[in-house]
């Protein structure tokens, strides 16, 4: 599958093109991130550098650049792998690592505000849930 997806031949067309990065909403704030120059320097062999690139999860899986590739390169599909590449070999930017800390721990990206939640008559929230730990613990085990 991965090779399928990493053609080189094919990611080697990116360069020259440019849709995915001319329409990804993420370049139009921040320009350094483009994914055609990521995916050209993967076709030139650039792979495992790569992975400590923090341009990997600026990223916000739009879909728009795979949508827009006339080659029908799949270009989130590359970054998700690469994400995935990143963690595996233990490259996560602090950010990133504090929201998947904040995940595992209670089940929710944002913490629970207690105070707009006792004006709207419902009970709140602790910071610390059990139930989600024994979830992800059960699914890591499997």
């Amino acid at each position: 599958m991965y090779r399928k997806l990493l053609d080189k031949e094919r990611l080697g067309y990116c360069y020259q093109c440019g849709k995915c990065s001319s329409g990804c909403d993420i370049n139009r704030l921040d320009p350094t991130f483009q994914p055609h120059r990521f995916l050209h320097l993967i076709s030139m062999g650039a792979g495992a550098g790569r992975l400590k690139d923090e341009g990997i999860w600026k990223c916000t899986t739009c879909f728009n650049c795979s949508e827009r590739c006339p080659q029908g390169i799949r270009v989130t599909e590359i970054l998700w792998l690469a994400r995935a590449m990143a963690v595996g070999s233990g490259f996560v930017p602090e950010q990133i690592a504090a929201q998947r800390d904040v995940l595992l721990r209670t089940g929710r990206l944002i913490p629970a505000d207690n105070r707009k939640r006792e004006k709207a008559g419902l009970v709140p929230l602790e910071e610390e849930t059990s139930l989600v730990a024994r979830i992800f613990d059960l699914v890591r085990k499997e």
